[in-house]
């Protein structure tokens, strides 16, 4: 279980190198940017885990993981498609 709020992790030289390079030229840290990755790719880690809770909650149903999973996977895009049209536009 994930008990901490930080983590660490190692990159290879050659990603390292890459993303040393990116820096360069954006002033994005390696940092910051694995953490948005992260951020932005949760609807995706809690569509998954939410379809291998209902799938494990009766297993002997017969329900497919990834089914539930393109089904979770269309109602956050569905949701995340109105709020955009729901937001305000900013200039």
């Amino acid at each position: 279980m994930a008990t901490k709020t930080q983590v660490q992790i190692e990159l290879q030289p050659e990603t390292l190198d890459l993303f040393d390079r990116y820096h360069k030229y954006t002033g994005t840290s390696p940092e910051f940017y694995i953490t948005e990755l992260v951020e932005k790719t949760l609807p995706t880690v809690k569509a998954m885990v939410d379809a291998m809770d209902e799938a494990s909650e009766n297993p002997d149903a017969g329900i497919d993981v990834m089914e539930l999973f393109a089904r979770n996977m269309a109602s956050a895009a569905l949701e995340q498609k109105n709020a955009a049209k729901d937001a305000p536009l900013t200039v």
